[in-house]
């Protein structure tokens, strides 16, 4: 038999459990379009720390895709656009657009293998290697901020950290509100 001393305490736990959930949620919610305003910003820090002027008249003009194309080919190359696509992520007709954009502003260039006209790799032309290094600059100012940022956590606040997002990655939200509305 429970007494009423639990039974308050289980709901006050419950409705402390609601209020966190919806502030879970507000900080989610903020922190999706905080990282669509970091899209701009790391933009504007490009051409900020670019002193060629013909780059920067580019950057502008670059999508997130694009830059991360032009990372994987300046990481792999020389590499294929299956490559690209499956370090990127991102689907290969995108990554084939991508590409086009890429060579007509003349940051990387294809090249055929000589054994075989069907298939080509790619590199990065000194204009593309310029943007790539100055992107890389800013991936590394950024990964020192995170560590950084993360050394105010206990381990044990890490370990959940990591447990949570590795369970938060594995969700369908598709699936998880079927089986919610069943």
């Amino acid at each position: 038999m429970t007494n009423f001393s639990d039974n308050c305490n289980d709901s006050v736990l419950s409705d402390n459990k609601d209020a966190l959930i919806i502030q879970i949620k507000k900080l989610f919610s903020d922190v999706s379009t905080q990282q669509a305003l970091e899209v701009n910003q790391e933009k504007q820090w490009l051409l900020q720390n670019c002193a060629n002027s013909e780059i920067s008249a580019i950057v502008p003009e670059l999508t997130v895709i694009a830059l991360h194309v032009l990372d994987a080919i300046g990481r792999l190359q020389p590499v294929n656009s299956i490559t690209i696509a499956k370090e990127t992520a991102v689907p290969k007709g995108t990554v084939s657009k991508t590409i086009k954009k890429l060579i007509s502003k003349d940051l990387i260039i294809k090249i055929p293998l000589p054994n075989n006209k069907k298939e080509t790799n790619f590199y990065l032309t000194p204009r593309g290697k310029e943007i790539f290094d100055l992107h890389n600059l800013l991936h590394r100012k950024f990964e020192t901020a995170v560590a950084m940022f993360l050394m105010k956590y206990d381990a044990h606040e890490l370990q959940f950290l990591i447990r949570f997002l590795k369970d938060f990655m594995e969700i369908t939200w598709h699936e998880q509100k079927l089986r919610h509305n069943n």
